[in-house]
């Protein structure tokens, strides 16, 4: 569950002795970062957000967990590659 009173701060740093290399899921360290978002417009406003900034991403899309349960997710990379993605627990 979301709770609009929490707040996150976020902080990426360079290393200067990377020589360039694409991020990669397959080795040790990050896989991605998901954001969670409060509902489905919310989810659908960072959709348009991203095609307003030209930024490549998934379409939104439903994942079902379970019978009963799933997500709405959109996908997207930075500019290291890594995946990120905004989600909405449904």
């Amino acid at each position: 569950m979301v709770n609009p009173e929490f707040s996150v701060v976020l902080s990426l740093h360079v290393h200067n002795a990377n020589e360039g290399e694409a991020f990669s899921e397959t080795r040790t360290g990050l896989d991605h970062v998901g954001f969670a978002v409060i509902d489905l417009s919310a989810l659908e406003e960072w959709e348009r957000h991203l095609t307003e900034l030209h930024v490549e991403h998934s379409p939104l899309a439903y994942q079902a967990l379970d019978d009963h349960s799933g997500y709405s997710v959109v996908v997207f990379r930075d500019p290291d590659n890594v995946q990120l993605e905004f989600f909405w627990m449904a």
